[in-house]
């Protein structure tokens, strides 16, 4: 039973190491994820008039006809 012991709170250690660094980059606010590249600005980076990544006559583009 020792060994199990072991393995439960070896699992729990990493949760928390995991938890507290995902944690710390949430609050230290470096742009590690979205918004340091001004991607999500409507217009900018691909996106058409709308805003929209994908117009929506391009939705229904390949939708398979039923015969």
């Amino acid at each position: 039973m020792d060994w199990q012991l072991g393995l439960v709170t070896l699992i729990l250690l990493l949760a928390v190491v995991y938890l507290g660094r995902r944690s710390w980059r949430t609050w230290r606010g470096r742009s590690a994820g979205c918004g340091g590249c001004k991607c999500s600005v409507p217009g900018e980076g691909g996106r058409n008039a709308t805003g929209a990544l994908i117009s929506p006559e391009q939705l229904t583009t390949r939708l398979r006809q039923r015969r």
